[in-house]
C-alpha cells in the first residue's frame, strides 16, 4: 500500500479562517510573548518515555514578559487525533499546513486544544485574516494567559493520548484572555524579548524600547534614510511575500510580513521607514503594490487584472 505524502509546500492551507473549523502541563497564568511552530508531537510520561500516538498541532513557546530570563515554557496544542491523516506541517517553514493527498477531511474539529487557543486569540481581538496559511504573522504577539475548563463535550472522553491525559489531570487549557496593546505584530509592535531584557515595568510598556536610554554624551543623529533605498527594501520584501501568495492575501498579513522581512534583512529603522512611507493609507499602499503588479482592494491585496 502506497504511503501518503504531503502536497508541494506551495499549496497553503487557510487554517486561520473560522470557516475551516467545525464543531499535566499548562503554561502558568501571566503575561507572555508567544511564538508558534506547526509540528508532529508525541507526549512523554514523567520518566521521559514516549507515550501515546504522535499528533499534528502547534507547539507554543511562551517567554515571560515579567521575567524574560526565565526559561521559556513550551506547550503543545493538538489539532486532533486524526488531523495528520489530512494535513501535514509545511516542510519548508514549519509555519503552515499542507494537505495530504486523499486525506479524509477538509477542515479541523473545533473542540481541540489548538482550536480553543485559536478562538481565544480571536475573542481577544486578533483580526480575522491576520494569519491565513502562515502563522508567522502572529509570532511575537504579547498576551495574558489564563486557565479555563476544557470544552464540556470532551468531559466524557477516555483516551490514552498525551493531550487527553494532560486534560484529564488538569481539566484546564491555557488560553489567551487579552492581547496587549503594545504586542500586536500586525501593527508593527510586539516581538520576542531577549533573555537580557529587563523585567516589564508596571503599566503598558514595550519589551524593547525603540529609543536608547539617555547617555552621558548624546550620540550623533542618525543619517536620514534615502527614499530610493526605502522603496527598494519595500519592493524586495514585498516581492518575497507575494511569491508565497501569488493570488493575493490579506492586507494586514502582507503589511506585517513585509515589516518583519525588512527588519530582518535590513534594520529596524528601515522597517519603520517602510511602514511610514507605505502603510499609512491606501495611497501609500498602492504606490508600493502597483510596482509589484498588485493593488489594495478593501482589506485584501489582489493582482491587477
Amino acid at each position: 500500500m502506497a504511503t501518503k505524502t504531503a502536497a508541494p509546500p506551495s499549496v497553503g492551507v487557510n487554517f486561520g479562517d473560522s470557516s475551516f473549523y467545525s464543531g499535566g502541563f499548562l503554561i502558568p497564568a501571566g503575561k507572555y510573548a508567544l511564538e508558534f511552530t506547526i509540528q508532529m508531537f508525541q507526549g512523554k510520561d514523567a520518566q521521559g518515555n514516549s507515550k501515546g500516538d504522535s499528533r499534528l498541532g502547534v507547539m507554543v513557546k511562551a517567554v515571560s514578559l515579567d521575567d524574560p530570563k526565565h526559561e521559556p515554557y513550551e506547550q503543545f496544542y493538538s489539532m486532533g487525533s486524526k488531523a495528520h491523516l489530512s494535513f501535514a506541517p509545511n516542510p519548508e517553514t514549519g509555519k503552515g499546513l499542507v494537505p495530504v493527498p486523499g486525506g479524509p477531511a477538509s477542515g479541523l474539529p473545533d473542540s481541540t486544544n489548538w482550536a480553543v487557543l485559536r478562538k481565544s486569540l480571536i475573542d481577544s481581538g486578533l483580526p480575522e485574516g491576520v494569519f491565513t496559511n502562515d502563522i508567522s504573522t502572529i509570532d511575537g504577539v504579547h498576551v495574558v494567559m489564563q486557565h479555563i475548563p476544557e470544552p464540556a463535550e470532551r468531559a466524557g472522553f477516555q483516551s490514552n493520548t498525551a493531550e487527553n491525559q494532560e486534560s484529564r489531570v488538569a481539566k484546564k487549557i491555557a488560553v489567551v484572555s487579552e492581547i496587549l496593546d503594545d504586542g500586536k505584530p500586525w501593527e508593527g509592535t510586539g516581538g520576542m524579548p531577549s533573555a537580557t531584557a529587563a523585567p516589564a515595568a508596571k503599566g503598558p510598556s514595550k519589551v524593547a524600547p525603540k529609543t536608547a536610554p539617555v547617555a552621558a554624551k548624546a550620540a550623533p543623529a542618525a543619517e536620514a534614510v534615502d527614499e530610493a533605498d526605502i522603496l527598494s527594501a519595500a519592493v524586495t520584501a514585498g516581492s518575497e511575500v507575494l511569491e508565497k501568495s501569488p493570488k493575493g492575501t490579506a492586507w494586514v498579513g502582507f503589511r506585517t510580513a513585509v515589516f518583519s522581512k525588512v527588519k530582518e534583512t535590513f534594520s529596524a529603522d528601515m522597517a519603520q521607514a517602510v511602514a511610514d512611507a507605505f502603510f499609512g493609507g491606501d495611497e501609500g499602499a498602492n504606490s508600493l503594490l502597483n510596482q509589484l503588479g498588485y493593488s489594495k482592494v478593501g482589506a485584501m491585496v489582489k493582482p491587477i487584472s
